[in-house]
């Protein structure tokens, strides 16, 4: 167990490392720099260009702005963002908790309803339902979630009016509101955005989940089960689930980086002021520090979820399905 901690620990560190020093590479070649639109005017003089540069280190060589930058980051600083004005530990601070918010139910709705979905399928296998779900599963993976969210701002936000199109929370005096009432509208501002994140989420599930529930249904404990008279729901939910469960929780760790780079457009579109907002209009400013602090941060967040997954899918599998 030991071991296999270190490793994961090692592998995880090798990660975070390769991708930082790819994306620090990348941005190099990128044009311009965090200055370029507020100093490259015809007005601002050479010497106050040269000065505003040289206050942040993008007067040096890349080489030594990447040591400098390492070794900041090994100190636990992250920098500065010319963009927002704030260290980019404050931005992060403020950014992330929203951000794993969002991600996180999207992640916990949508596993729910795909296991759900999946069940379904499975006690009606080869039945209209169980091919009306595989139709709406498979449109559910093929649809970008940018559309999704589109569809859902158009007709549930601007046409019906049913939530918020934008936004975090309400405006006005909603500071001075109960707690229970910030958190229903916390909620109603999170219903949208986190729909469209779960949705692929659950159609993602479902598949791979009825998938692995089909395999395990013809196992022979199974037939047992049913020869004991359980009902077809008993043997599914009690018998089946917990032995195909494992690769399904484990496909969480996998599908959480793509979730991650969903937030991105998915927070753009709707206003929700989170990593992918901030990274998003990082980019746009070419603030470099917070774009490499948001781009670790994400590489982070992933590599632990997979560590995460895959411990629980281990633990959670029955003995008797693990043994050979």
């Amino acid at each position: 167990m030991t071991r296999q901690l270190v490793a994961r620990l090692l592998h995880a560190i090798a990660v975070c490392a390769v991708v930082a020093t790819s994306v620090f590479v990348l941005l190099q070649f990128a044009p311009g720099d965090p200055f370029a639109t507020a100093l490259d005017g015809a007005d601002v003089p050479p010497s106050v260009r040269a000065e505003g540069r040289a206050r942040y280190g993008f007067d040096l060589p890349p080489g030594e702005r990447f040591a400098r930058w390492t070794g900041a980051l090994v100190r636990g600083e992250l920098g500065y963002s010319a963009s927002r004005h704030r260290a980019v530990a404050d931005v992060v601070g403020d950014a992330l908790p929203r951000t794993l918010l969002l991600v996180g139910v999207a992640l916990v709705l949508g596993f729910a309803a795909g296991v759900g979905i999946a069940l379904v399928q499975t006690r009606h296998h080869r039945r209209w339902q169980d091919r009306l779900f595989g139709v709406l599963t498979l449109g559910g993976v093929a649809m970008p979630e940018f559309l999704v969210a589109l569809l859902a701002m158009t007709w549930l936000g601007a046409r019906w009016r049913l939530f918020p199109v934008a936004g975090i929370g309400s405006l006005g005096d909603a500071a001075a509101w109960p707690v229970w009432e910030r958190i229903v509208d916390l909620l109603w501002h999170l219903a949208l955005p986190a729909g469209a994140l779960a949705l692929a989420v659950a159609s993602r599930v479902a598949r791979h989940q009825r998938a692995a529930l089909l395999g395990v249904m013809r196992e022979d404990y199974i037939r047992t089960a049913r020869a004991k008279g359980l009902g077809e729901w008993n043997v599914i939910v009690r018998h089946a689930l917990p032995n195909a469960i494992g690769p399904v929780i484990a496909l969480l760790g996998l599908a959480l980086p793509s979730l991650v780079g969903g937030a991105v457009l998915i927070e753009r579109i709707f206003g929700w002021p989170g990593m992918g907002l901030t990274l998003f209009d990082a980019l746009l400013a070419r603030d470099y520090p917070l774009i490499l602090a948001a781009v670790l941060l994400a590489t982070l967040l992933a590599v632990v979820a997979r560590t995460v997954t895959e411990a629980v899918a281990e633990f959670v599998v029955p003995r008797r399905a693990r043994e050979p």
